[in-house]
């Protein structure tokens, strides 16, 4: 029975998905999703109170799934190093003990991203509706700001992860600037476009994703200064430290 119920449940999220990607979240009704999932619509409102809350549950796995890789990374790679000491996480930088330990942080960190870039691609279409619905100025929008209160905020779990080998973590408003305009919805953008773009292009599924890679980490070398990676704008703390 258990089974069962979750085959319902996941045909009625997968229809969901291709009726919001086709129709827009709007131009979908309830009706139309059980339909398709070929279940009763009481079922639907039996796991989910209503069809934004079917949206809710998207975003969520989606959230999940990339912050379950990312504490994976942090586990593998950060508190490795700041155990070996050849890492040191200051407030306002990554403080490494040489550019070796540097070179290495931006290897795994480009392995990471190429993971949760991989993650993106399987569920683009979920990224598609997620991306429309966010410039909807209504009460069912998708507010991809939340996506950064979900990692950074005190009690999220990666914010957490980090804290717990170095208390001295802290995110800061350029930080969250960079996350979310360098490194998020660049990624959105790349996996929400990505079937288009790839057929103006016309190259492969993987050179798109490993031209897609070689931009990223140029964007990520940029924060590099010496055996640091900037966590904050330093020339934007010296100005501020000019002015007072």
């Amino acid at each position: 029975l258990r089974e069962s119920a979750n085959r319902a449940k996941e045909s009625i999220l997968d229809e969901a998905v291709k009726l919001f990607a086709e129709k827009g979240f709007d131009g979908t009704t309830v009706n139309e999703i059980a339909n398709k999932a070929q279940v009763n619509k009481a079922l639907i409102y039996y796991y989910f109170d209503n069809k934004a809350d079917i949206l809710d549950y998207l975003v969520q796995f989606l959230l999940e799934n990339v912050a379950n890789i990312t504490i994976d990374y942090i586990h593998l790679t950060i508190e490795n190093m700041v155990a070996e000491g050849t890492l040191t996480i200051h407030p306002d930088r990554l403080h490494f003990t040489d550019r070796a330990a540097v070179r290495h942080f931006i290897d795994t960190i480009n392995r990471y991203y190429r993971q949760v870039l991989d993650y993106a691609l399987e569920h683009r279409k979920i990224i598609r509706i997620i991306m429309l619905e966010s410039l909807k100025q209504n009460e069912y929008c998708v507010d991809l700001f939340k996506m950064l209160d979900y990692t950074s905020g005190g009690e999220s779990r990666l914010y957490k992860t980090v804290s717990k080998f170095e208390r001295s973590f802290t995110y800061s408003d350029d930080l969250d600037l960079y996350r979310l305009f360098f490194l998020l919805i660049p990624l959105l953008n790349f996996a929400a476009y990505f079937d288009e773009y790839r057929a103006v292009a016309q190259v492969s599924e993987q050179e798109l994703k490993d031209s897609f890679m070689r931009s990223f980490r140029l964007v990520i070398s940029s924060i590099a200064s010496g055996s640091d990676i900037l966590l904050r704008n330093v020339n934007h703390s010296e100005r501020g430290n000019d002015v007072s």
